[in-house]
């Protein structure tokens, strides 16, 4: 404890010493590197993981401010002499949405960063078989010399930065364990750890099942693709097949393109937009592709003459692939003449009677 002033007030003797660190003094001359570092290690990792097609559910990086850095420096019992041996001044984190992605940007960072072997750690390889918990991988990593050759890199010569990799299933956990305020197995109450081992089975099995699930789908649409050509009439319309038929039919893209030449759009898959049009579809009755296919081609010039009326009153910039497909449902309850039934079709009732007036006008009522 610091000497007490006249005013009954701490001296802050103890604060002064430490902000006399030489590694302190030395983050301070160096912050403004690493902070720059952090910024562009966070946007090399998110170009990396686009070249290999890598979707994932976040990327943050952030740089260790004074105060943590300090307090780590004095929990260290002199470990640390330089700022250099401090792994950790910049962090980033990488959260998958399955934990099977997690090995995936394991290789990539092990191939295009260079690894500080003794400092990087597999967590999943010191977590017991009975527990789920926290299975971080983390790497610490700096730039390789390829890289520090080029001349946006130079600066960040010696620089170090900590890689967290994990599912968002065991950032979950890891969240809410941190949370709770139990580090260790042993200080949670012996009924209560049971119910964390129960939820950390569930957990694993979760993760596990969500992969499972995405390659399910991924060999469905694979699949679905062939029944389309095979036998149309036997196809159900869901999201996958909708995907399959929009990316593969004639007479889907010779549509949309008449469409893009009155709106000037750009055409563009929207996978959102698709499994919306799934839910329009069933409520006009079409329930096969065959059905889809068999109404474009019988409404083909009434789908245009659609098109043409919506683009004289809007400006689109983006257009889905597949936007014939919801000109066709527009068309099909908009000929039902009753605004009631639009109102159904789509709550908007702006829309809805805006959706009537261009098919009037496209039929020449």
């Amino acid at each position: 404890m610091g000497d007490m002033n006249t005013d009954g007030v701490e001296e802050p003797q103890m604060i002064e010493k430490e902000n006399q660190s030489p590694i302190l003094a030395e983050y301070d001359r160096e912050i403004g590197i690493y902070t720059d570092f952090s910024n562009k290690l966070e946007v090399l990792i998110q170009e990396l993981l686009k070249q290999q097609g890598i979707r994932v559910h976040s990327i943050t990086a952030r740089c260790k401010d004074r105060k943590s850095l300090q307090g780590k420096i004095a929990r260290s019992d002199g470990k640390y002499s330089s700022l250099s041996q401090v792994t950790d001044i910049v962090g980033l984190r990488i959260i998958t949405y399955y934990n099977d992605e997690v090995d995936a940007i394991a290789k990539l960072v092990e191939q295009e960063f260079e690894l500080d072997v003794q400092n990087s750690v597999d967590k999943r390889e010191l977590l017991d078989p009975d527990r789920f918990g926290y299975l971080s991988l983390h790497y610490v990593v700096k730039l390789p010399e390829k890289r520090l050759a080029l001349t946006e890199y130079a600066r960040y010569a010696g620089c170090k930065a900590e890689i967290q990799v994990r599912s968002i299933l065991q950032h979950t956990w890891a969240e809410i364990e941190h949370d709770m305020g139990y580090k260790s197995k042993q200080a949670i109450p012996k009924d209560i750890r049971r119910s964390f081992s129960r939820l950390a089975g569930l957990l694993e099995i979760a993760d596990l099942e969500f992969a499972k699930i995405r390659d399910s789908l991924q060999e469905y649409e694979n699949d679905v693709q062939e029944q389309i050509l095979d036998e149309p009439t036997a196809v159900l319309i869901d999201q996958a097949s909708l995907k399959s038929y929009i990316s593969t039919s004639e007479v889907v893209q010779e549509l949309d393109e008449q469409i893009v030449s009155y709106s000037g759009a750009l055409l563009q898959h929207n996978d959102l937009f698709v499994g919306a049009l799934v839910d329009k579809l069933h409520f006009c009755e079409l329930h096969t592709i065959s059905d889809i296919d068999n109404k474009l081609k019988e409404h083909r010039y009434l789908i245009v003459e659609f098109a043409k009326q919506v683009f004289r009153e809007k400006w689109i910039e983006v257009m889905s692939m597949g936007l014939c497909v919801l000109y066709l449902c527009n068309i099909l309850v908009a000929s039902q003449d009753s605004l009631d039934l639009l109102r159904t079709y789509i709550p908007d009732e702006e829309v809805a009677r805006e959706i009537l007036l261009y098919y009037k006008q496209a039929v020449g009522i």
